[in-house]
């Protein structure tokens, strides 16, 4: 997630669109205060809507925790999984060594 300043912002606006792009999330802020939220204008944000979209994103950038994402997306948290999944966006946060490791033990 990134933070920009209005002045930033201003200086920068070819960044900022860059970030937008990738499907960076970005709080805009005046004197360290944030004012607002952009979420990238993409698929999950049409189908899912904004809550959603911004919770999905949050989980996946490690701002938010599994259940807290769940909690903003207003979500029981089996069914915030099942999205999850249908996306493709894992729940297991092993990379491939880890899951290996774990793998071996059994």
């Amino acid at each position: 997630m990134q933070s920009f300043g209005i002045r930033e912002l201003r200086e920068n606006i070819g960044s900022f669109a860059a970030e937008a792009e990738a499907g960076v999330i970005s709080v805009i802020t005046r004197n360290g205060t944030p004012l607002t939220v952009n979420i990238p204008f993409d698929e999950t944000l049409i189908n899912l809507g904004a809550h959603k979209s911004l919770a999905i994103k949050l989980y996946q950038e490690e701002v938010l925790s599994l259940n807290k994402a769940a909690k903003l997306a207003g979500m029981p948290m089996d069914e915030f999984i099942r999205i999850l999944g249908a996306l493709g966006i894992s729940v297991i946060g092993y990379d491939e060594n880890q899951l290996q490791q774990e793998l071996d033990q059994f």
